[in-house]
């Protein structure tokens, strides 16, 4: 059990970390098999289980990361654009590492559009709470509310019910958009995706009790899939987390990670998994 109080950085690292090794899984061993020609051994497909458990630690922390950072972002449409323009430059990285094949590699062919990485579902999820903030009604029943109003000295007024019943209706609307676009556009995690944005994001507004947010996303990703219960190991770290951001990478190149080592491991996929 950890003691030390858990920064935003130490997040961060643990995160970038679970996925790189997450991915090493998804592109090189599992694609050795279904891409390549290797015949998997008891022990092979035992390593590859394990690295895939690792990684599922990676995703619900970022999912934290972007609900901290939607509060904390000085403009969450500049906050949602950067996601947009990492997705846009990730996709041919992405392609390579998971999805080319060695028909397509040999006919020059070094992009798919049958599945959309990450930064897609991050920026769909984001994009999604930053609608619900703007329409959802407010409640000094709910905890976030009640922080907002000891914060700046107000309180909110209460709703005729109708228009809160309103605001509701279209929070279930803009929620069931935003899971049928991502699966729609087959980015990463699919709808289930967006259920685990839309968990953490209600945690917070009722509790604003980081463990309760979190385990809120995971029941949520994995009542869809049952091995994101892995992904409980990260309450280790959140309920140490107290808001405090350390000595943190710069923000550009925490998102370069992700583009530059699926490019790497494209890379080996296309020069040794593929020949």
């Amino acid at each position: 059990m950890f003691k030390k109080e858990i920064t935003a950085a130490t997040l961060k690292w643990v995160a970038v970390i679970t996925m790189i090794i997450d991915h090493f899984g998804a592109s090189i061993l599992e694609g050795a098999v279904t891409r390549g020609t290797l015949m998997p051994t008891p022990q092979y497909l035992l390593l590859d289980l394990v690295v895939r458990a690792i990684g599922r630690i990676a995703f619900p922390i970022f999912i934290f990361l972007m609900l901290e950072g939607l509060y904390h972002t000085r403009n969450r449409w500049k906050y949602l654009g950067r996601l947009g323009l990492l997705a846009l430059i990730s996709e041919i990285p992405f392609d390579w590492a998971f999805w080319l094949t060695r028909n397509q590699v040999e006919n020059h062919q070094f992009m798919e559009f049958q599945h959309q990485n990450v930064f897609v579902t991050l920026s769909i999820g984001l994009f999604m709470m930053i609608l619900l903030e703007a329409v959802r009604p407010h409640s000094m029943g709910l905890a976030l509310d009640r922080e907002i109003a000891a914060r700046d000295g107000i309180e909110f007024a209460k709703e005729r019910w109708y228009v809160v019943l309103g605001r509701i209706v279209l929070c279930i609307i803009i929620a069931l958009a935003c899971m049928w676009l991502n699966n729609f556009l087959r980015a990463d995690y699919g709808f289930v995706g967006i259920v685990g944005f839309l968990g953490m994001y209600l945690g917070n507004l009722l509790w604003r009790v980081n463990w309760r947010t979190l385990l809120l996303g995971v029941a949520g990703l994995t009542i869809f899939n049952a091995f994101e219960i892995v992904s409980v190991l990260d309450l280790l770290l959140i309920r140490n987390y107290r808001g405090t951001k350390g000595s943190s990478m710069n923000k550009w190149v925490f998102y370069f990670i992700y583009p530059v080592h699926l490019a790497i491991y494209g890379l080996i996929v296309m020069f040794v998994v593929l020949k």
